[in-house]
């Protein structure tokens, strides 16, 4: 993946048009997110056949996993989050998102089943849109994330008492094997908490309509680029596919995130 990747959030109403957005602008972005409402209309196969379009380039299912994990007397995971990712299996995705808050069960299941898949978890410490925090700044003040963790039959070297959610989920990211985390490009301050707290790929949803700070497009890239540095992903959505021109808007786009990227001195080239 490119540093300071630039990913399509490929959010449109029909698989076709998913496809037809994807063969304008595939060639220029780094990588496709495609949602859950795409795979309910069209099933696997438009993984497979976004695969065909862009090459070895990342593919984000964008399922936002959020179930059980349940590991059996013989110590295999069998919960409802291994049977998700591992029905992705071979499809074409290589990494998926999945929720956090259900706790450290259904984190380690979700990891394990994306490892024995190839399809690498991102977790969602927080999300983008107004009123996110209210659930996800909840404190988590004096609960033992290592205790947590044992009662769910995991082994976990923690022995910090996370702040809030955002924070515990994180801390349990680091701990169990989490490839990256989902941040929100809205949320300047919680980014740097982010950075803080991993070093890791921080891919994030937020730029065009959804920033809430009246900055254009090249500010955010700016801003976003100065927290997370170069090992992470902008996820772009309607500011390309709903564009007159998707594939110059696309084009655009990627023109700020190199001025970006070179005056962080971090260069473009492969990761």
């Amino acid at each position: 993946m490119r540093k300071y990747a630039v990913i399509l959030a490929a959010d449109l109403a029909s698989s076709q048009d998913v496809l037809d957005v994807t063969k304008k602008v595939g060639h220029v972005v780094d990588g496709i997110k495609i949602g859950v409402t795409t795979i309910l209309e069209a099933g696997k196969s438009i993984l497979s056949k976004t695969r065909d379009l862009i090459g070895d380039k990342p593919l984000l299912m964008d399922l936002k996993i959020a179930d059980i994990g349940f590991l059996s007397k013989t110590g295999a995971w069998q919960g409802t989050n291994s049977k998700i990712i591992k029905a992705l299996a071979g499809a074409g995705a290589t990494h998926v998102t999945v929720h956090g808050f259900p706790g450290p069960g259904s984190i380690a299941e979700a990891i394990s089943a994306g490892r024995d898949s190839n399809i690498q978890v991102l977790l969602l410490p927080l999300m983008s849109h107004a009123g996110a925090s209210l659930f996800f700044s909840s404190p988590v003040a004096g609960v033992d994330i290592q205790n947590e963790a044992a009662e769910a039959g995991i082994e976990s070297t923690l022995h910090t008492k996370a702040k809030d959610v955002t924070e515990a989920i994180i801390s349990l990211g680091e701990d169990l094997g989490a490839a990256g985390y989902i941040g929100p490009a809205t949320r300047p301050t919680d980014l740097m908490r982010y950075r803080m707290l991993t070093s890791k790929p921080i891919w994030c949803p937020g730029f065009g309509r959804q920033d809430r700070q009246g900055r254009n497009m090249e500010e955010q890239f700016r801003a976003w680029a100065e927290i997370v540095g170069p090992e992470s992903a902008a996820i772009v959505g309607s500011a390309i596919f709903q564009a007159a021109d998707p594939e110059a808007a696309a084009r655009e786009i990627c023109e700020y995130r190199d001025r970006v990227a070179q005056s962080e001195g971090s260069g473009v080239g492969a990761l």
